[in-house]
């Protein structure tokens, strides 16, 4: 399955990925209730999470690794 990724460095990237998260780089995502269509299709959209981005810090104190 791919998804769709939204906000943060990712972006509009299409990447494979389901559940709940979706790592990408050094950066996390979260699976949210929208579709967007792309390339003919609808694909889930996954928001970034701000606080889970290597610059930001991330760590085990929210569960990021």
């Amino acid at each position: 399955m791919e998804v769709l990724l939204r906000g943060g460095p990712g972006d509009g990237q299409v990447v494979p990925g389901g559940g709940e998260t979706v790592a990408w780089r050094a950066c996390l995502y979260e699976i949210t209730t929208e579709f967007a269509p792309r390339g003919g299709r609808d694909l889930r959209v996954y928001r970034h999470r701000l606080d889970c981005c290597e610059n930001y810090g991330r760590g085990a104190d929210d569960r990021c690794e």
